[in-house]
């Protein structure tokens, strides 16, 4: 068994193959796990019946054991979220959308304009988690396919909903605005009613500390520039 810690959060990864070992590797810690996932032969087949793509048998273990661990997240008051999460000068910035709005292409414009002052702290499913009021995004394994991440977690700056625009807008959101639009990116358990109230008292704390944004942008490197007046010197264009 390995033990990684994400989010300050040490976990036990009982793998049977090699694949999952080794997709954890940065984050192996040698502390005792809190608590510990497996997946079964069940839950695998499960995994490759329902999953619409065609993945091996390896590769569905992980995903089972993702899950795993993001339905324990919010005993820690943490949760799994989508998007992207951008480092500037010490603070991190999530970047979420919709499927195909350009959330990747969003924040390589953030890397060609800013260079070495911003890093991809995680690229697809970082953890958001809380910590004596103070929210924090949190690498993770899991990083989309184009793997963009490396092993951190800072204070949360901000959370920016991003739309395609002709235009590059962008404008302070109340947590009423937002709300739905954080919950469909954050993971629900389908079937723990209890871990779903959690997760969204989680999500609620969120939503009540962390400044909030919607972004309307088009692909130009403009875009950057204006996402980066809103969320590091605050200058909206609403």
């Amino acid at each position: 068994m390995t033990t990684i810690k994400i989010a300050g959060i040490q976990v036990g990864i009982d793998a049977r193959f090699e694949y999952t070992e080794k997709y954890v590797s940065e984050f192996v810690c040698d502390e005792e796990p809190v608590f510990t996932v497996s997946a079964t032969d069940a839950e695998i087949e499960e995994e490759l019946r329902t999953s619409g793509i065609q993945v091996e048998y390896q590769y569905a273990e992980h995903v089972v054991m993702y899950r795993k661990i993001a339905e324990r997240l919010c005993d820690f008051s943490a949760i799994v979220f989508h998007g992207a999460i951008l480092e500037c000068d010490g603070l991190a910035y999530a970047v979420t959308a919709h499927s195909g709005v350009g959330k990747t292409t969003h924040t390589r414009l953030w890397l060609q304009e800013f260079g070495d002052r911003v890093k991809i702290l995680n690229g697809d499913k970082p953890i958001f988690r809380v910590i004596d009021g103070v929210t924090y995004a949190c690498s993770t394994p899991w990083r989309g396919k184009e793997g963009y991440g490396y092993n951190n977690m800072l204070p949360l700056g901000g959370i920016a909903f991003l739309s395609r625009g002709a235009r590059n807008l962008a404008k302070r959101s109340t947590p009423d605005e937002v709300s739905m639009r954080l919950m469909n990116q954050i993971y629900l358990s389908k079937t723990n009613v209890l871990s779903i109230s959690r997760s969204m008292r989680i999500a609620d704390e969120i939503l009540s500390s962390v400044p909030l944004y919607s972004f309307e942008c088009n692909m130009d490197p403009e875009a950057a520039h204006v996402a980066y007046r809103a969320f590091i010197e605050g200058k909206t264009t609403d």
